[in-house]
């Protein structure tokens, strides 16, 4: 008893998508032979007889049962449609919406289609069993909840068990001439993830060019502009592992011309190591500010830019303490802590998460081994030092909360085309990605499919000349997970994606779940907290035009609307200001002038942490507190 689905979809069609009328027709029967254009509709299927008119003097049984019969057929007239139209076509219902079927409404705003009936072999009618998108986390209407998904074993494995090794990126930051390249290229060589050979060409081509003492650098500098300059330009990244973490280590350039591939880095990071320089006048020219026309140093710039961009611990090594006067000089490295720790805390660093670590990265003393291991070249700093070495400072990094449970955000940072596919380098702030999920590349709003998910590893060099293992003295290799098919937060990876072009894709693009309940707002206007640099020549008024950061892209903005001045406590101190000037605290509204992946800091903080820089200069680093429409 009832219609095919045939049948109902023709009658559908024929009345242009008018429910009612379609079941109307159904319920009429046949069209008279000879006017076969009217509707289309085929003959009943057999068994069933339309119910003829009853005259009024009828038997009131005979009555109420042909009206019982028209229900019954009429539901099943409507269970038997699917009443999704084509693209294009909207539903013309008559008599208002108490004549619509309860599961054939319209589809919501960002819900993907209309759900349909379904039809139990009873012949019984249930609703559809696919849930709501929009769900809040008790279930009720109107939040954004990650759907439950069936992971791989593997993953089911991990979300039970944790981490196991812990990960974490560590940017490197500080003034240029530092050291800071050396510094990590001394420290690969000394964790084994560079062979001894490697730094022995490297410093014969250096000295070639007159520059043998970068040799170490080259090992993080490995592009020929750099190498020329001898100037960090880039972000150098490169993989390590200590007995505690498995680090990504992220080489930021200290040149002011770079400042923007430093906030490249530091928005990447969960740690940072500072270096400084012990030198005479080095030290001071990095962390001084500047007078008149002579610029300041990166120093103080970078530990702002850092503290605004998540990071939250740090060690500062005291680089060249050998090349101090006298050589390591107990008073100098004590100078620089007494400069340095008045304004690390004032920039929301607690003391308990800075350490200070007295080194020399061209010597490689108190890298990995204490002082003593360095036999006579180390005997000054063994005299007053006894605290910990690089690696175990680096050691003591807390690992960093992880959000697996939110939805996914994948932050590209690099895009290149290798093979079939199309390669994303990047970082996941929150979420689980496997291969064969389907994602979909905002802003643009492309969907793609994950391939294949390759994590890296550090290299530990081997006693073959032309071949190398993964490290097995440190743990990075103790975990027994496989982590080729999936990855979570906290990981950089680099993610083969099928089905897009790579001229839809560039640095910058955020991977997200192609639900649109699950995306981040893609706007142009957002309510922000921020904090003004000291140092800002020309203060901030409404309708200024910035150059505002986030993460690996930067877009023109304008600051359109002052709201008020706020003290550290979070209170109002001035409402309408008209000017903002050096080291206030402000509550802004600001209009990029393209739409951009945003989202409030408390639902991502990967991309609700920004900086606004004017004329070169860095002028603000701020908080997203509401994403407006």
């Amino acid at each position: 008893m009832g219609f095919s689905a045939v049948q109902a979809k023709t009658a559908l069609a024929s009345t242009g998508y008018d429910v009612q009328s379609a079941i109307d027709s159904l319920l009429a029967g046949p069209p008279a032979k000879g006017g076969g254009g009217g509707g289309g509709v085929s003959a009943p299927p057999p068994g069933f007889s339309r119910p003829k008119e009853n005259p009024s003097s009828a038997a009131g049984v005979s009555k109420k049962k042909t009206e019982k019969d028209d229900k019954a057929k009429k539901a099943a007239a409507v269970a038997a449609f699917d009443a999704s139209p084509p693209p294009g076509h909207q539903h013309a219902l008559s008599g208002g919406k108490k004549n619509v079927p309860a599961d054939a409404a319209s589809p919501k705003r960002g819900g993907g289609g209309i759900s349909g009936v379904v039809v139990s072999s009873g012949g019984k009618v249930r609703k559809s069993l696919t849930p709501p998108r929009n769900r809040g986390k008790d279930g009720s209407e109107g939040g954004v909840k990650e759907p439950k998904r069936s992971f791989p074993p593997e993953v089911t494995e991990f979300l039970k068990k944790g981490e196991g090794q812990s990960r974490l990126s560590m940017v490197v930051l500080g003034h240029v001439d530092a050291g800071k390249s050396t510094l990590m290229g001394q420290l690969l060589l000394q964790l084994g993830h560079v062979e001894k050979r490697t730094v022995a060409k490297y410093e014969k081509q250096a000295a070639e060019l007159g520059k043998a003492s970068f040799a170490l650098a080259w090992v993080m500098d490995e592009d020929d502009s750099e190498r020329e300059r001898g100037v960090t330009m880039d972000i150098g990244t490169k993989r390590a592992s200590t007995s505690k973490h498995d680090l990504t280590i992220l080489d930021a350039p200290g040149h002011a011309d770079f400042v923007p591939a430093m906030i490249s880095g530091a928005a990447s990071a969960d740690a940072g190591l500072l270096v400084v320089a012990a030198t005479p006048g080095e030290f001071e020219a990095g962390f001084n500010t500047g007078s008149g026309k002579a610029p300041g140093g990166q120093t103080r710039e970078h530990i702002i830019l850092a503290r605004g961009l998540g990071v939250s611990q740090l060690v500062v090594a005291v680089n060249k303490l050998d090349a101090s006067e006298p050589s390591w000089s107990q008073d100098r490295f004590q100078e620089i802590q007494q400069r340095l720790k008045p304004f690390l805390k004032s920039n929301g660093f607690f003391p308990k998460k800075v350490k200070f670590v007295p080194i020399s990265g061209l010597n490689g003393i108190n890298i990995k081994k204490g002082p003593e291991a360095a036999g006579e070249a180390g005997a000054g700093l063994k005299k007053w030092y006894d605290g910990p070495t690089l690696v175990e400072a680096i050691d003591a990094f807390q690992p960093a909360q992880r959000n697996f449970e939110r939805p996914l955000r994948v932050i590209v940072s690099d895009v290149y085309a290798e093979g079939k596919g199309v390669t994303a380098r990047g970082r996941i702030p929150q979420g689980i990605l496997c291969a064969g999920d389907k994602v979909v590349v905002l802003p643009i709003g492309d969907e793609a499919v994950v391939s294949r998910i390759d994590h890296g590893a550090a290299v530990q060099v081997s006693s073959s000349p032309y071949s190398y293992a993964p490290s097995s003295s440190s743990g990075a290799t103790a975990e027994t997970i496989d982590r080729s098919k999936f990855a979570a937060a906290g990981d950089s990876v680099e993610v083969v994606l099928s089905g897009i072009d790579i001229a839809r894709t560039s640095p910058g693009c955020i991977l997200s779940h192609p639900e649109r309940s699950l995306r981040p707002p893609v706007k142009r206007k957002f309510q922000a907290k921020m904090l003004v640099m000291e140092q800002i020549g020309v203060p901030i008024i409404r309708g200024a035009q910035v150059l505002m950061h986030m993460h690996s892209i930067d877009v023109p903005a304008a600051i359109t609307r002052l709201i008020c001045i706020t003290k550290r406590d979070g209170t109002v101190k001035s409402d309408r200001p008209r000017v903002l000037t050096g080291g206030v605290s402000a509550t802004v509204e600001i209009t990029t002038h393209e739409k951009i992946c945003m989202e409030e800091f408390n639902e991502c903080s990967a991309l609700g942490r920004f900086a606004l820089r004017r004329s070169g200069d860095t002028i603000a680093v701020g908080l997203m507190e509401k994403v407006l429409s």
